[in-house]
């Protein structure tokens, strides 16, 4: 028996690397994104303390991450791919191929949903994959339980010889618990190998429709078997209510708050997909209605409702009750429970409502993009110039750009308006993250087809937004990527280069990228805040400002253009001064100030 660590508060995401540990897991790769960044930091730590020997793939994409575990299993070796629910977009292409492939080794895909857009451009759905791959899902409904479902996941998938998707809520990956932990068991003595089956790993014509048809016998065998769904409270109710995922905790505690237990079955099933025929067949079968408790869209009243039609004469009932928007919280459950079994809720008292204003997103102190985007606007002005945007901190508020969607719409989006718009100027923009991501490729399409297109590279040299990932531009990488080398690789017309910090420098570099024509790029280079170079570090050491009111001006160009946080007004006055608390010593209030009114102070020694 492995030994106890004990009982360790944990939360989602170290719950996963530690399912994975457990699993004994093999080899890891991701993307990173919230609500699951950080699973593979936390692996890594275990992984070095108790020397279990995975291997790692941080992974420029989610296509590259799906097809690198993969590779990996179909040598034998346990896989995890870890991404959030828009990455799944990215890698749906060779997801739809792993089930009729199949798997050697136990392959994981482990995807972060976002219900209420917290850490998210959008709350999209993406159960509805899930029929489309055909592939099992797995939906945890606590901390314990995610530790538990992926030495589980591990073992279907070799029992099934498919991959098995495992979604998680940012609720369950930001929540915490206490579990009981052992220590993880040793690496497995197994010499990884491919066996050449061209047969098997062949898909066109008829071997495409023989290893479709292989693929849907082991579902069909995995939806026969009784696997992972509990019961609770009165079995002979004529009232059932269904519920998976986060949403459980909150239906049984509503039921018990609500005192139905003897008036209501409850059933939870972790295997969402494909769900076990025989087990919905009977708990329906003396039910005279259904209330189904989920979040998003309704998937699971969707397949109850297709499993269950021209059998069950009892009425299913879901989002007709609960909103498709938003996340569910407890009040939302216990009144929806309530209004369903015709009781009052009375649910607890809230703390008096407070209006509180929006407290939106920024630029932290020092960040590059801030100065970058104050030399754009000084090119741009009032004009209706047109500026791609794209995910990642350079699209935090003030939301310069025009658009925020999706990894690469900023690049994308922009040559196709690029080739069709005459009269408008067209500045395309992203981080170097999503320049590595898919970028390279748009930029290699705007090559291709002669677009007249400038896009702008902002390179903090780190994949700041999702946690600090090293980036291929990053200091001290040992495959550090020489960016000019591989734009001038790409066919790209004309290279410009511009230090972030001095935004006249990147207004400069602008204008002249704009008179000429062709396929043009300016990469725009300044550290992450967080990781400042050494001479910013030696800066903030040394350095004081001072802001000289009397020659200011009141010209606020630092404090409402520039917009610098650590730039502040005195309460009861106009007047401005530098928290030198906050100050990262970027010096780029002082490249922006017409009148010299910010004095510089070196400390001696």
């Amino acid at each position: 028996m492995s030994k106890l660590i004990g009982k360790t508060w944990i939360d989602g995401n170290e719950a996963l690397a530690w399912g994975a540990a457990l699993g004994q897991i093999d080899y890891f790769t991701h993307y990173p994104g919230s609500p699951v960044n950080r699973v593979a930091n936390d692996l890594e730590e275990i992984d070095q303390e108790h020397e279990l020997g995975i291997k790692f793939n941080h992974a420029l994409n989610e296509h590259v991450a799906i097809l690198a575990a993969a590779g990996a299993s179909l040598c034998g070796a346990r896989s995890m791919v870890v991404m959030k629910h828009v990455g799944l977009n990215i890698a749906a292409d060779p997801a739809n191929y792993l089930g009729v492939t199949g798997v050697k080794g136990g392959m994981v895909i482990v995807v972060g949903t976002d219900p209420g857009a917290t850490c998210s451009t959008g709350e999209e759905d993406v159960h509805w994959y899930v029929p489309q791959f055909n592939l099992p899902l797995i939906e945890p409904v606590s901390i314990p339980q995610i530790v538990e479902s992926i030495p589980t996941a591990f073992e279907l998938s070799e029992r099934y010889s498919l991959p098995v998707l495992l979604f998680l809520p940012a609720t369950l990956c930001f929540n915490s618990d206490a579990v009981d932990l052992p220590a993880p068991p040793a690496r497995r003595p197994v010499r990884f190998h491919f066996e050449q089956n061209r047969d098997a790993y062949t898909h066109v014509g008829a071997k495409a429709v023989q290893h479709h048809a292989e693929h849907l016998q082991r579902i069909a065998d995995l939806r026969s078997s009784t696997w992972r769904a509990r019961e609770f409270f009165n079995s002979s109710a004529p009232v059932g209510i269904i519920s998976r995922g986060a949403a459980h905790c909150h239906t049984y505690e509503a039921i018990i708050e609500l005192g139905l237990e003897e008036g209501t079955h409850l059933l939870t099933t972790e295997l969402v997909y494909p769900l076990n025929e025989n087990e919905i067949r009977t708990f329906a079968a003396n039910k005279e209605r259904i209330l189904v408790v989920e979040d998003q869209d309704g998937f699971l009243e969707f397949s109850l409702k297709n499993l269950l039609y021209n059998e069950s004469p009892c009425p299913i009932h879901g989002k007709d009750r609960l909103p498709s928007h938003g996340d569910l919280d407890y009040q939302m459950v216990l009144r929806a429970v309530a209004d369903f079994l015709g009781c009052e809720s009375n649910p607890p008292p809230r703390l008096p409502a407070v209006e509180i204003p929006e407290r939106l997103g920024t630029y932290c102190e020092g960040c590059p993009h801030r100065s970058t985007f104050f030399g754009i606007d000084q090119v741009v002005g009032d004009s209706d110039t047109i500026i791609g945007g794209d995910i990642g901190c350079s699209s935090l508020p003030p939301h310069r750009p025009d658009w925020l969607l999706c990894m690469n719409a900023g690049i994308g989006l922009s040559q196709g308006m690029a080739q069709v718009v005459d009269e408008q100027s067209i500045i395309s923009t992203g981080g170097e993250g999503s320049f590595f991501h898919m970028g390279i490729i748009s930029l290699l399409n705007a090559v291709h087809n002669k677009i007249d297109f400038l896009h702008l590279v902002f390179d903090n040299r780190i994949v700041a937004m999702t946690g600090h990932q090293l980036s291929p531009t990053s200091e001290g990488h040992d495959q550090q990527v020489d960016h000019r080398k591989l734009l001038e690789s790409l066919g790209v017309d004309h290279i410009f280069e511009a230090n972030a910090f001095l935004p006249f420098e990147v207004k400069y570099r602008l204008e002249q990228a704009q008179k000429l024509s062709g396929v043009r790029v300016l990469w725009v280079r300044g550290n992450c805040a967080y990781f400042p170079d050494a001479e910013h570090q030696h800066r903030r050491k040394v350095r004081t400002l001072q802001i000289h009111n009397d020659k200011c001006g009141s010209c606020r160009t630092c404090f409402e253009d520039l917009g610098c946080p650590a730039i502040n007004e005195r309460p009861g006055s106009t007047d401005i001064y530098v928290d030198l608390d906050r100050c990262a010593r970027c010096g780029v209030c002082l490249e922006v100030c017409p009148n010299e009114a910010i004095e510089v102070q070196e400390l001696k020694n």
